[in-house]
């Protein structure tokens, strides 16, 4: 089943110390713009990390995220805890 809408949504990173710390979510129009934003924000923050996902809002689910770009620092609890989109 095709998901109805694709959101995507950029994070940018702070690092302090040893610990990297994730900044409010934004949301872009599409890829192009998603790829834009993430390479502005890697110029002033220790990493960034850009995806979409699929979204079904018949059921309310989503798709797997399919990540555009990461650069620089993405911590490992980002993508463990399943952060990505969630």
């Amino acid at each position: 089943m095709a998901a109805s809408q694709t959101v995507y949504s950029v994070v940018a990173f702070t690092q302090i110390g040893a610990d990297a710390f994730a900044e409010l979510p934004e949301r872009a129009s599409g890829a192009a713009a998603a790829l834009a934003r993430a390479k502005v924000l890697a110029s002033t923050h220790a990493g960034v990390i850009a995806w979409s996902r699929g979204v079904y809002p018949q059921s309310g689910e989503y798709a797997d995220p399919l990540i555009l770009v990461r650069l620089g620092v993405i911590p490992d609890w980002f993508d463990a805890t399943g952060a990505v989109g969630g």
